[in-house]
């Protein structure tokens, strides 16, 4: 399969992006979160198989604690955030990962604050 046919399997999400829209939120909300949605299910799986995860939603209280113990849960697990961006990447398209490439910092924080938010939607 070409890389570039990676794009093919993206869910398509209707966004809200204006003139003004910087581009690497363009970026975001027309690469990063389609891809995302496709990989939701495997986020899914990759923490219920997860015992540390499964004693934090345990104890979850409010919503807005247990969002900030999840993004806590990823930023201190190196390996699990690397892995969680790497699912991302893995999916991205040729001319796609030279921008990643380029953005990096930027965008391995804006994939660990969707993943994170993605994950406490789902299990809270």
């Amino acid at each position: 399969m070409d890389r570039n046919q990676l794009k093919e399997l993206r869910p398509l999400i209707p966004t809200a992006l204006t003139e003004n829209s910087k581009e690497i939120e363009r970026f975001q909300n027309e690469v990063l979160r389609p891809i995302l949605k496709f990989q939701h299910a495997f986020f899914e799986q990759y923490f219920k198989s997860n015992s540390q995860f499964l004693k934090l939603i345990q104890e979850k209280k409010s919503r807005l604690e247990f969002q900030n113990k999840i993004s806590q849960f990823i930023s201190n697990q190196a390996n699990i955030k690397h892995q969680l961006i790497g699912s991302v990447i893995g999916l991205l398209a040729d001319e796609e990962l030279n921008y990643f490439h380029s953005n990096s910092a930027e965008l391995n924080k804006r994939i660990s604050q969707m993943v994170c938010q993605r994950i406490s939607d789902t299990f809270y």
